[in-house]
């Protein structure tokens, strides 16, 4: 049988009284007051509402005392699911409450069936994080992993990805909360039946069925955008592989997160597919030490504003595939002051962003500058 919380049976009689106001008492089946506009009867007993339980009907109070612990009003059965859950009362004149009584009645049922929908969607939402803990740890319980499979119906075997999302800057201004995030994820998945996701830390993790790259992609891309309008700052999802079955998903997972690392860094998406990175996924596996020592040998004579200028410019002469004239056009400079800022980067540099041994130098040590574990230039450093 249900039982009422007395935070929400205490949330229901305020939000009553503020309807009809008249004291209101919500008791347990065994007429005990659980909650109680007049605070001093809480946890008192009631033989009126306990009557009114058993017979499932409504029972009216002519004067106080008429049963123990009663005072005059009414008392009406609470149902859910046909069974009684509690009884809720009014406290007054006959005349005065009884028009009151089936619209007090209905109303409380509402507010119950409301709250048990939230307690459900709560349980819910917990073993499917708990399912994916589990489904993403190389040393999972096996025999819990399906337990949680099985009490949320979802066949472990189907082909799966798994796909990560997080903010594009860290200690982005908080303008929403976290139930905000989980809503905008359900909104735009409950649509998958045999996918799941979690909300944790403002990371999202979803473990998605299979579906044709390009369906995925403008899928994660709306979903991208509904919260960064949301949040106001940008945010990334990464794919990992699709496998088979549940046993390559911690692996998907690892490669989700490193396509969302360089969605992070690309200008140009706010989606990127593991399967799609070339020489970023070599930069990813490289020891974090050497790539600091490599990244401040190059930006030796740069201070950190002069490298995020030179960034910008050598990813718009990327872009326009080392065009002068477009590249400068994007930038709304001359061509001549954007082939300057070329020839500035080659003289702090050494390196020449027209040569293409230079250029690949270039690239590739701004990428690097980009990860996680990289910190702000410290000066010279030899890279031997």
């Amino acid at each position: 049988m249900m039982e009422l919380e007395p935070q929400i049976a205490t949330q229901i009689v305020k939000n009553l009284k503020e309807i009809i106001h008249f004291e209101i008492n919500l008791f347990d089946t065994t007429g005990t007051i659980i909650a109680s506009t007049d605070e001093v009867r809480v946890g008192t007993s009631h033989s009126g509402a306990l009557k009114a339980a058993r017979m499932k009907e409504t029972l009216t109070i002519e004067y106080d005392n008429q049963f123990e612990g009663a005072r005059k009003g009414i008392n009406l059965p609470v149902l859910f699911n046909d069974e009684v859950v509690a009884i809720i009362g009014i406290t007054g004149e006959k005349a005065e409450v009884e028009p009151f009584g089936n619209i007090i009645k209905k109303m409380t049922e509402i507010l119950i069936r409301e709250n048990w929908v939230q307690i459900t969607h709560f349980n819910q939402q917990l073993n499917y994080n708990n399912l994916i803990s589990m489904l993403l740890s190389r040393t999972r319980d096996e025999s819990l992993t399906a337990y949680l499979a099985s009490i949320l119906e979802i066949d472990l075997k189907k082909p799966r990805c798994v796909v990560t999302g997080f903010f594009e800057i860290d200690d982005h201004k908080q303008n929403g909360n976290h139930e905000d995030l989980t809503h905008i994820v359900d909104r735009r998945l409950n649509h998958y039946a045999n996918s799941f996701y979690t909300v944790s830390n403002q990371m999202v993790t979803i473990i998605m069925e299979k579906l044709e790259s390009t369906q995925l992609i403008f899928l994660l891309e709306a979903l991208a955008k509904d919260i960064t309008d949301r949040y106001h700052t940008p945010f990334v999802f990464g794919i990992g592989s699709c496998v088979d079955d549940y046993k390559g998903l911690a692996a998907s997972s690892e490669e989700a997160k490193i396509a969302a690392s360089w969605a992070k860094q690309d200008m140009t998406t706010q989606v990127k597919n593991f399967s799609d990175l070339n020489v970023e996924f070599i930069l990813s596996a490289i020891d974090p030490e050497y790539i600091q020592r490599f990244v401040n040998h190059i930006f030796q004579n740069l201070n950190e504003g002069e490298i995020d200028t030179f960034d910008e410019l050598l990813q718009v002469y990327t872009k326009h595939n080392g065009s002068i004239s477009r590249g400068a056009e994007e930038l709304f400079i001359h061509k001549n002051t954007f082939q300057n800022k070329l020839n500035r980067l080659h003289t702090l540099t050494g390196l020449n962003p027209r040569n293409m041994k230079d250029y690949v130098t270039l690239a590739i040590a701004f990428q690097l500058r980009k990860l996680p574990n990289v910190t702000g230039i410290s000066g010279s450093t030899e890279v031997n």
